[in-house]
């Protein structure tokens, strides 16, 4: 809901915006806005292992809790700080980076500034959304995030629409951040999930526990941004301007999609790391399984239903020149797929805090992809490297990675390669036999799209239902039902 709010006021911005600037003012926003995104990743992971220290600290009890939240406010504000350092420290340096006219630099400056400093001071106080994840109330910090979207949008709009031209942007941005901290802040007291402030729970060692997790975390944060954002890059070094731009179209809707099949098993998580923290690992097992099992599950039936749309989507979104066709298309959808199989086997090893026994065949897997890419995309054009993106994971860090999971969450690595394949095979088979029967002869209108999602939702549910979930899975899900219809039952009644 949040992810779907958020984009859907961006997307409100983008036309207001482009009728009240000038070219050369809005793409001079998206410059600064994609500097200070960069300069973002100076805070190397330390959110996500704040986070989970915090679940961990939490079932430990309220002296631990106190020891960590004390150690996590002075991490975030070392980690603001430096940001705000990196910020002022580049800012004489716009004009040369970006090459701006001496009329347009004082501009620039002043509100790379002034963003730069919200966002520094809004990261010293994602203390409060972190409390709030570690308390396992994620809907709570969402419902923020879609209020403040919604708040940056109207301060947007009457900003802009009053003549302030660019420095609307900080202006929205200023109002949604007083707002969000303010039902951050009030929610964390409200739920009492602040620690203490006194001094006298800071400890060094603490901080040290936080850098050194949150170096891990960063790590493979600079992988999964690697993977996700490189291969337009390479498009750009080895295939035509037009084939990057059709791939950029597509590429598009394809990191949309990744991001809303993540919020799966990313929503999961305060409540997975909550069970090891606790030593309940058969129930993390348990529900581990069946998340993986949904997420990997919908990863595929989207991969299908983007390869059935596309042309239908694309055309009617930007052109018929930009629609992508063949086995590229098949490939390209896929990415969400090789993403989320990562995140499961590989990146769950974070909820055991164990994420560095892979950093360097996360290194490896980086170095593997570039290498694949480039000699791929230099061989077979678009092909090669939408099949680098795939080939990769097989040399890289996967099967290391789940190996090390085996080991720590106890369940056997015959058990995690048998999940996988039972999901991959029977997937794919069905996969095939629609692409075969149906996406061969559909020409892109909206009936046949429709016709052929129909049989591709029919097929991929018997297979769900009679071989994807076992047994016991088939009796908590109908289980699930019965409970579910006595619920409506009663409130009908």
């Amino acid at each position: 809901m949040s992810l779907i709010v958020v984009s859907a006021c961006q997307l409100v911005m983008i036309p207001i915006a482009l009728g009240a600037l000038s070219k050369v003012d809005f793409a001079l926003f998206a410059v600064i806005s994609q500097m200070l995104m960069a300069i973002m990743l100076a805070e190397m992971g330390v959110r996500s292992a704040c986070s989970r220290l915090l679940i961990d600290a939490r079932a430990k009890g309220e002296v631990a809790y106190n020891k960590m939240w004390m150690a996590s406010i002075c991490v975030f504000c070392i980690q603001a700080a430096v940001m705000f350092v990196l910020i002022v420290a580049l800012a004489p340096f716009l004009g040369a980076i970006f090459h701006l006219e001496p009329s347009q630099l004082k501009l620039a400056r002043s509100i790379f500034l002034v963003v730069g400093c919200l966002n520094s001071l809004g990261y010293a106080l994602s203390i409060f959304s972190t409390a709030l994840y570690a308390g396992q109330r994620l809907s709570h910090t969402n419902l923020v995030a879609i209020v403040a979207a919604i708040v940056q949008m109207i301060g947007f709009i009457v900003a802009i629409k009053m003549g302030n031209g660019l420095w609307s942007y900080p202006i929205g941005m200023g109002f949604a951040f007083i707002v969000s901290n303010s039902l951050l802040i009030s929610q964390v007291k409200k739920y009492k999930l602040a620690g203490s402030y006194d001094w006298k729970f800071f400890e060094f060692s603490e901080v040290k526990t936080v850098f050194k997790l949150g170096f891990d975390v960063f790590v493979a944060a600079v992988f999964s941004v690697v993977m996700g954002n490189s291969l337009l890059i390479f498009s750009g070094h080895l295939l035509t301007l037009e084939q990057t731009a059709i791939l950029a179209v597509n590429l598009k809707l394809v990191n949309m999609m990744t991001q809303i099949l993540q919020r799966v098993p990313g929503s999961a998580g305060p409540m997975l790391m909550k069970m090891v923290s606790e030593g309940n690992l058969a129930q993390f097992r348990s529900w581990w399984t069946i998340i993986t099992k949904v997420t990997l599950f919908l990863a595929l039936v989207s991969a299908g239903f983007f390869v059935i749309w596309n042309k239908w989507v694309v055309t009617l979104w930007t052109s018929e020149e930009m629609v992508m066709n063949g086995v590229a298309v098949v490939l390209l959808s896929l990415i969400p797929f090789r993403y989320l199989v990562h995140y499961q086997y590989v990146n769950s090893l974070t909820m055991f805090k164990e994420i560095r026994k892979v950093k360097l065949m996360l290194v490896w897997e980086i170095l593997l992809y570039m290498g694949l890419a480039w000699w791929l995309g230099s061989e077979f054009g678009l092909m090669g490297l939408l099949s680098a993106n795939l080939l990769s994971m097989l040399g890289g860090a996967l099967f290391y990675g789940m190996r090390w999971f085996a080991y720590y969450s106890e369940i056997t690595m015959q058990k995690l390669l048998e999940l996988l394949l039972r999901l991959i095979v029977p997937l794919s088979v069905a996969f095939a036999i629609v692409y075969a029967v149906g996406v061969l002869r559909v020409s892109g209108t909206w009936f046949e799209c429709l016709s052929v999602s129909i049989l591709w939702v029919a097929l991929f549910s018997l297979v769900g239902y009679f071989i994807i979930l076992d047994l016991t899975d088939r009796q908590q899900l109908l289980l699930f039902l019965k409970q579910l219809k006595l619920k409506l039952k009663k409130a009908s009644c």
